[in-house]
């Protein structure tokens, strides 16, 4: 407890410096004081503008996604016993891509809830799909990591070739492609929330037995652990997360990937550690590949999802070499 105690405080303090930095840096530059005087009065109106619909959503839907990511690799980790779990390389997030595409194109049109919504329940028929073959005997690591990949794949391809078709390749494609918090309101960020809140209630009932699964179905389910029940809510919770954050932020990849794996490393192998840790860690991680996406080149920025492959595909492979 005492491990998890001081991992935990040390994301904090991550986690506040990365909120500040957020808050403070841009093309406005604000000192700590103003920042603080924007969130808790109006006396600046220029300051309380610039912070509160222009960064604080930023910051928020950093964290949300970074949360989300984080979390839902977590569960597609242990619930596929697959090391290389992660919402958007297993198609996952395939779903929510295509009708994320569809609205970019202009032949969706419906609100940020019942867009929001609509990703989600696409998500989670690319997470049935998963949980199917994952369930089945015989299927190794390697193969349902490679039916992902070409679950995401396919998906990819087709949302491409409906911006392509709908000549719709404007900034805001090349955003949700790559993955960005630009231009983010808090319209957009709050239908995500009561999806978080889900995907975290479904987690709750399977992950005590998520340490039991990772010694097979057979030992699992001698033990009553029921392995199909926990499998299916892991799994569901992972396609709900992984939804709601293409849903805010379009495809941000590596972070569900990277982050269990660097949430062991801190805190051993104990999946309802991992669990509790990997949701700071993902958000910690993601509100600092923001803050170096929009401040690198600033007045331009660059997508975080470029940031995220740019710092995470080096430190996956130190992962890798030692863990995997």
């Amino acid at each position: 407890m005492r491990l998890i105690a001081l991992v935990l405080a040390g994301l904090l303090l991550v986690l506040i410096a990365g909120a500040l930095v957020g808050l403070a840096l841009g093309p406005v530059k604000l000192d700590v004081h103003q920042v603080l005087k924007a969130i808790f009065s109006g006396e600046d109106p220029m300051a309380h503008a610039v912070v509160w619909d222009l960064r604080l959503p930023r910051v928020a839907a950093a964290l949300v996604v970074g949360a989300c990511l984080g979390l839902s690799g977590c569960l597609l980790q242990s619930a596929t016993r697959n090391p290389l779990g992660d919402p958007q390389l297993f198609g996952l997030g395939g779903g929510a891509a295509l009708v994320q595409a569809l609205a970019i194109a202009g032949l969706l049109s419906l609100g940020t809830w019942a867009l929001c919504t609509l990703s989600v329940a696409a998500s989670l028929v690319g997470a049935a799909g998963i949980a199917l073959f994952a369930s089945r005997q015989g299927i190794s690591p390697a193969r349902l990591a490679l039916i992902g990949v070409s679950i995401s794949a396919l998906a990819a391809a087709l949302a491409t070739g409906i911006l392509a078709k709908a000549r719709t390749f404007s900034m805001q494609a090349l955003n949700f492609i790559g993955g960005s918090f630009a231009n983010v309101t808090w319209q957009d960020l709050l239908p995500a929330l009561p999806f978080l809140g889900a995907g975290l209630l479904l987690a709750l009932p399977a992950a005590g037995n998520l340490n039991v699964l990772a010694l097979g179905d057979r030992v699992a389910a001698n033990l009553g652990a029921a392995p199909g029940r926990t499998r299916s809510l892991a799994i569901a919770a992972s396609g709900i997360l992984g939804g709601a954050a293409v849903a805010v932020a379009g495809l941000v990849g590596f972070v569900g990937l990277l982050i269990p794996h660097l949430a062991r490393l801190l805190v051993g192998h104990d999946f309802r550690r991992v669990l509790i840790v990997s949701i700071p860690l993902g958000a910690a991680f993601t509100l600092w590949a923001d803050q170096a996406a929009r401040l690198l080149f600033m007045p331009s920025e660059i997508p975080v999802g470029l940031v995220t492959a740019l710092v995470g595909a080096p430190l996956m492979i130190y992962v890798a070499r030692r863990v995997l």
